[in-house]
């Protein structure tokens, strides 16, 4: 079966609107198993030469049901949620708002794991409290094995406005005393990313 979609397609140097056909892949176990084999490196030269044009994965019918429309996989009674690649930019006003009011504690109600989603509401506030937390005796350290080197990258340069921010950011936890002046001699770089709302 076949099914044809215009998709938009950003392939690194331009971005247009194409027509792609999408082939389901056999569903019989005696055709799966006479699909050829392809070694991992090989795979990886062709996937990145263009030579191959689609990619299936292949579950028990019992077990997924898989939409081809958005490659979408959900379970017969729930949705797996998934990540995405799509760029927030091309979102308009109302749709970033919609989109943000779908994650509300109000919007989860329905879903099958809102009870254990409460017990650990104060972990991801609304809003960012003026205090701690409340102590739950977990403690987290991580151990270096005698001889480690210290990880230290530095920060790649930022615009301006990010650093303004990052600095704001801290200066406010460091205030409110959600963090201390670090100890550690490992670092790494820092980057922002843009709220569904903006901001």
């Amino acid at each position: 079966m076949t099914e044809t979609l215009n998709v938009i397609v950003n392939n690194g140097s331009s971005v247009g609107a194409y027509t792609l056909d999408l082939i389901a892949p056999p569903k019989l176990t005696s055709e799966i198993t006479q699909l050829p084999t392809l070694e991992h490196e090989r795979f990886l030269r062709d996937l990145r030469s263009g030579k191959v044009k689609q990619i299936c994965v292949l579950v028990a019918d019992d077990e997924c049901v898989t939409d081809i429309r958005s490659a979408t996989m959900f379970t017969e009674n729930e949705r797996v949620l998934s990540s995405s690649s799509m760029d927030e930019s091309v979102l308009d006003e109302k749709t970033r708002i919609e989109r943000y009011d779908s994650q509300s504690w109000e919007s989860l109600k329905k879903d099958p794991l809102y009870e254990d989603l409460v017990e650990f509401k104060d972990v991801f506030p609304e809003t960012v409290p003026c205090e701690l937390p409340k102590e739950k005796g977990i403690r987290h350290e991580v151990e270096l094995k005698p001889g480690s080197k210290y990880c230290v990258m530095k920060q790649w340069p930022l615009p301006r406005e990010q650093v303004l921010a990052i600095d704001k950011f801290f200066a406010d936890r460091l205030a409110a005393g959600h963090v201390r002046e670090s100890t550690s001699p490992h670092s790494s770089p820092t980057f922002c990313v843009r709220k569904a709302t903006g901001g």
